[in-house]
């Protein structure tokens, strides 16, 4: 990994790359992913709702993830990563730094969800320490496993 600074999002300035990095890393997934029909406006609410991530290497967004507080944890949602940057550490980066994120709101656990269909994501996550504890499914969506891991106690 190069000098991967992870930081979160200042503002609207930011916008518009985080969204067209979600549409790219988003962009090859069968069946489509809804967040190709999200906005600006939906990033924007995203912001709102929590801490929005970032991760910049010499000032090139290449990451993202969004967060949201619900049920006692940070729920995490919509982790991008620009294609020609996979597989290099910035997936774990964000990780740990949504985890320091959660420590700071008072959370006790990371969520998440992955789709049936992707069981790659699956496999991602498990090995971020991530255990499947449900699986459900939103009207015209595909199924998803919900997914958590508890933060370990601070020392």
């Amino acid at each position: 990994m190069s000098d991967i600074v992870i930081t979160r999002c200042a503002g609207a300035a930011q916008f518009a790359a985080i969204l067209a990095l979600v549409h790219k890393a988003f962009g090859a997934l069968t069946p489509p992913s809804g967040a190709l029909n999200e906005t600006l406006a939906d990033v924007a609410a995203r912001f709102e709702a929590g801490p929005v991530l970032i991760a910049q290497d010499g000032g090139e967004l290449v990451g993202s993830l969004y967060g949201a507080l619900k049920d006692g944890g940070l729920y995490l949602t919509r982790m991008a990563v620009k294609p020609d940057r996979q597989k290099q550490g910035i997936g774990r980066a964000l990780l740990t730094a949504a985890e320091a994120e959660a420590r700071l709101l008072g959370a006790h656990k990371l969520t998440l969800r992955v789709r049936v269909n992707l069981p790659e994501n699956r496999a991602y996550f498990e090995r971020a320490g991530f255990r499947v504890t449900g699986q459900g499914q939103d009207p015209g969506r595909p199924p998803y496993e919900a997914m958590e891991r508890p933060l370990a106690s601070a020392v």
